[in-house]
């Protein structure tokens, strides 16, 4: 990044700033004014106002948004020069900071990989101008502490952390106004220090979290009521017996996870209208989204769901309407009339990725789906499935079959739009298609009403 200030000319004539009588209305404007105008461009470009005029010469100080970060591509063959553009990058956050004083900052972010010693005494001097929204990005090689002075910073509305940040929490945090948290790849000193921060912020309503390996936390609880949307990712490596989940969120509306934890209890499900999950799942976590309205699964949670329906069978899902499914795997498929059966009020189906499955290892033909009719048909094809959307249709024989079943009996079904698969370089794929998309367009269709559409 290269930090020196842009040459700028002062005004001519013909100038946006100047209008054609020579006059420069821009400068006359207020400062509130001009400071709000500024506070669109980068903080370089704001603080290369400075040369404009006296008149300019600080009121880049007032701007109310900070970006700072140090992506210096490192070129090993001019190691100095590029030791001269991390000093002039320290130095030029020094300077903006330094003038910037106590004006009040909406937004800063600050994202260095080389000069991560640097974000303490940056952070200090930020939190003091009451910062409503900040972003902190560090390295991901070297252990970094921030102040215990930015956990009670009153003022912030959205925090963001990033990168392998030590919370040594101090033992009252105080975020009154603290609306979005995210936290991604920190490490905490244990599960109590967790705990205690998320009960300093009694209005969070946004949490993400990204868990590194071994990043101190055994038992994540979230006690926080206020909290309406959580996002938890499980980086390889946790073990699914030490790692578990504990939520107490009443009023939580959306839930994603990724990942594998090794166990759940969650009191969220009255309140929840959409669910992600990724990875993997248990009964627990199951019957804790049991009232959810949309619910997205993937491929690799569909192994679980076959042993929970062998050894229990799945929970009612009762205030279901939509379902999208992925699957990475072709036996996958014997779960789809489990689903169907337990989704008794479903409205709309939707196959994201498809209803055919492609191996890594043969890019250039399709794995056969596992697909049996169930012996007694769901109750949402008899009277509540109106929509169903399949994209990369490919039309292998196990995808006409499922195709088949629910066009012959979606009695209430409204429309069916298949999104083929891309086959313009493989000839021999597209004619196959072409004749599947003509055969699923003579289907039997049980309900009169239903229209079919393809799409290229």
């Amino acid at each position: 990044m290269d930090t020196s200030l842009p040459l700028i000319k002062q005004g001519h004539s013909g100038d946006s700033n100047v209008s054609s009588d020579g006059v420069d209305r821009i400068s006359k404007l207020p400062d509130e004014v001009l400071s709000h105008i500024l506070s669109y461009l980068t903080t370089k470009q704001a603080v290369a106002t400075s040369i404009l005029s006296k008149r300019w010469e600080y009121l880049w100080t007032f701007t109310t948004n900070l970006d700072f970060s140090d992506q210096i591509p490192y070129n090993f063959l001019d190691e100095n020069e590029w030791g001269t553009k991390l000093r002039s990058f320290k130095d030029f956050v020094d300077r903006v900071i330094f003038y910037h004083g106590e004006s009040t900052i909406q937004k800063c972010h600050l994202h260095t990989r080389q000069l991560y010693s640097n974000i303490y005494p940056w952070v200090c001097a930020v939190i003091t101008c009451n910062v409503q929204e900040l972003s902190i990005q560090g390295c991901s090689f070297a252990f970094q502490q921030l102040p215990w002075r930015l956990f009670a910073c009153k003022t912030l509305v959205v925090l963001k952390i990033r990168g392998k940040f030590m919370l040594d929490l101090p033992t009252r945090i105080c975020y009154p106004f603290l609306k979005i948290l995210s936290l991604n790849g920190v490490v905490y000193m244990s599960d109590a220090s967790m705990d205690r921060l998320f009960s300093g912020c009694p209005v969070l309503e946004e949490l993400e979290i990204i868990r590194r390996t071994e990043d101190g936390v055994q038992i994540m609880k979230i006690n926080t009521p206020s909290l309406k949307k959580l996002t938890i990712h499980y980086k390889v490596g946790h073990s699914e017996n030490e790692h578990k989940t504990q939520l107490n969120t009443p009023f939580l509306e959306y839930l994603k996870f990724s990942g594998k934890s090794g166990g759940y209890s969650m009191n969220c499900s009255s309140s929840l209208v959409e669910a992600h999950i990724y990875g993997g799942c248990d009964l627990d976590l199951l019957n804790g989204i049991s009232k959810v309205q949309h619910l997205v699964l993937n491929g690799q949670i569909m192994q679980d769901l076959l042993i929970i329906i062998g050894y229990h069978g799945l929970p009612k899902f009762n205030n279901l309407k939509k379902i999208e499914l992925n699957v990475d795997n072709p036996l996958d498929w014997e779960v789809l009339p489990d689903l169907l059966e337990c989704s008794p009020n479903l409205q709309v189906l939707v196959f994201p990725e498809g209803l055919a499955v492609m191996p890594e290892e043969c890019a250039n033909d399709y794995c056969h789906l596992q697909w049996y009719r169930p012996d007694c048909m769901p109750e949402c094809l008899l009277y509540h499935l109106k929509t169903v959307e399949i994209f990369k249709f490919a039309g292998q024989p196990c995808d006409l079959d499922i195709v088949r079943f629910l066009l012959k009996y979606g009695e209430v079904l409204e429309c069916m739009n298949i999104h083929c698969f891309d086959c313009s370089t493989r000839p021999i794929m597209r004619k196959e298609l072409d004749g599947a998309i003509s055969e699923v367009s003579n289907f039997k269709r049980c309900s009169s009403a239903c229209k079919l559409a393809f799409f290229a």
